[in-house]
């Protein structure tokens, strides 16, 4: 059988089953199956997979995943979201504007610690959208803002699929952390200026869209100052020991989840339920990205014997002089990937392909991973799927269409200004890694 159609028949089962509903994992690992198989028999199948799967589970760089989840498991077990917007909603002054920044910083630092984009717009949908609401913003605009600010989860280190990214790569995890740090707080000015420019307002609301400060009990006001202050000190010791080269990235996500079971426990946030359920919720979601970086790993395999990144290399080789519009064009498919499928899957799908067309065309591999969780953070909020805004519409029994409209604004402008400047300027990205110790 011939290579050609091979990977036809190989490209057929992935967008048959895909499109079926199965899980992304196991439609890479009978992709990959099927396709050594025809290639090279079956025979010699048990000498691939076995030694791939147990090498792939056993990368090093994996081992940091249950970490980091654990310590946001944690951290959200102890109700940290509501007191991390509590306290954006305080210094606010409980006006409009302000609050929808409260908001959008808010989602920064949950992203940090949640890790899923569509977690995080999903709570922030539940918790801050009605207190939008009451401020003036329409309830479509409400939910866009939360999805906007959930969607900073995949850009907001630790970001899984940067975790993933750098296992598939090689590149340093730490760097990819620190190297984020630029974009996301480029998002966020952006954001922030979309938030101003084209804020839907209710037409009966208040010009200043002030509400009065409600009550609050001492306790409740000091429990929430001290969460705030408790993850914000875990982020600085966290990263700024990866910063300093203090710590490891693998040593600073034990230290993050050893310390937010212990801060939860001394605040009693938590009880050992909360902590078993943590634990148990930490090892399914691992086992489940293990389970897509295995079919990755097996997909990848038979890559390699259909040489199909060396064909995609040759149609690319006119491009190969002009590195920059190489890196547009696959910027342009993970944004594209992004807008249908869960970000840890693009990251799995796409890398082993595009992998040998990063190094032919001698693309900066830090820069390129950090780029392209941007350019999957803008396709979490965009149609037909965009997962940030469908779970912010979902949490709030909303019509996803709606949130959809006010999204794609906040992404279309990040997605051109934030690409526009990483191209024309890449140490937004590489400056900060390079001055690590």
């Amino acid at each position: 059988m011939s290579a050609t159609t091979v990977i036809w028949i190989v490209l057929a089962w992935f967008a048959v089953f895909l499109a079926l509903g199965q899980n992304v994992a196991t439609v890479l690992f009978g992709a990959g199956i099927i396709g050594i198989a025809l290639y090279i028999g079956i025979g010699p199948l048990g000498g691939i997979i076995g030694p791939d799967t147990f090498y792939t589970a056993s990368i090093y760089s994996l081992s940091i995943v249950p970490l980091y989840l654990l310590m946001a498991q944690m951290l959200l077990r102890g109700g940290i979201i509501n007191d991390l917007f509590q306290v954006g909603h305080r210094m606010s002054g409980y006006r409009r504007f302000p609050l929808g920044i409260a908001t959008i910083v808010t989602g920064s630092l949950l992203g940090a610690v949640s890790g899923s984009g569509a977690a995080s717009s999903a709570s922030l949908a539940s918790v801050a959208s009605p207190e939008l609401e009451k401020v003036g913003y329409t309830r479509r605009f409400s939910l866009s803002i939360a999805a906007v600010a959930g969607s900073l989860s995949a850009i907001v280190p630790p970001s899984l699929i940067m975790i993933i990214y750098g296992s598939l790569t090689s590149v340093p995890i730490g760097h990819l952390f620190i190297g984020a740090i630029g974009p996301a707080l480029l998002c966020i000015t952006i954001y922030v200026v979309c938030l101003k420019v084209f804020g839907e307002i209710r037409k009966e609301a208040d010009a200043d869209g002030t509400v009065p400060d409600e009550p609050e009990a001492a306790d409740s006001r000091r429990k929430s100052r001290n969460a705030f202050l408790f993850v914000v000190t875990l982020m600085v010791v966290v990263f700024g020991g990866i910063y300093g080269g203090i710590i490891t990235v693998a040593e600073a996500g034990a230290i993050g989840a050893f310390t937010a079971m212990t801060g939860m426990l001394l605040m009693r946030r938590v009880g050992h339920q909360d902590i078993l359920r943590a634990l148990s919720e930490s090892v399914k979601i691992t086992a489940a990205l293990m389970m897509l970086v295995i079919g990755a790993k097996i997909f990848a395999r038979f890559l390699t014997f259909s040489r199909l990144p060396n064909e995609l290399i040759a149609v690319m080789d006119p491009l190969m002089s002009n590195p920059g519009l190489v890196a547009v064009i696959l910027l342009a498919v993970f944004f594209l990937a992004g807008m249908f499928l869960e970000s840890a899957a693009v990251i799995v799908l796409l890398v082993p392909i595009i992998l040998p067309v990063l190094e032919a065309a001698g693309i900066d591999l830090l820069w390129f991973g950090v780029s392209a969780s941007t350019m999957i953070a803008l396709g979490l909020l965009t149609p037909p799927v965009g997962l940030a805004s469908f779970a912010a519409a979902s949490a709030a029994g909303h019509p996803a269409s709606q949130v959809f409209r006010g999204a794609t604004i906040f992404a279309l402008a990040a997605g051109i200004i934030v690409t526009g400047l990483l191209l024309a300027f890449p140490s937004v990205v590489t400056w900060l890694p390079g001055q690590m110790r």
